[in-house]
């Protein structure tokens, strides 16, 4: 009987943590996708304008200070996002997808 008994809790447990696998991005992966873009941004600002422009976003003042994401349909995420720049304080409704193992925005 406890031999049953573990290889059932143990089976729960395998099911737990496969479940627990299929989340959401993290704040830091957020983070990380935007600042991508951001950087992206600005590449394709300093290159429109010869350089003399870096563009538009403060990278290295960006964080995620809050996301609460729900799974949506075909592994995308929509997320509640809160982020801080520069001492300014913003919310927003992003979508995540994760492409090839890594997150991504969904546009």
């Amino acid at each position: 009987m406890r031999g049953t008994m573990m290889a059932s809790l143990g089976g729960s447990l395998l099911v737990l943590a496969a479940c627990g696998q299929v989340t959401g991005p993290t704040k830091a992966e957020i983070k990380q996708v935007i600042q991508d873009r951001m950087q992206q941004a600005n590449a394709k600002t300093s290159a429109s304008t010869l350089g003399i422009f870096d563009g538009p976003y403060d990278v290295k003042d960006f964080d995620v200070t809050n996301a609460d994401c729900t799974a949506k349909d075909n592994g995308i995420y929509s997320c509640a996002v809160t982020s801080i720049n520069k001492n300014q304080t913003k919310t927003g409704q992003i979508s995540f997808k994760k492409v090839n193992g890594s997150w991504s925005l969904v546009d």
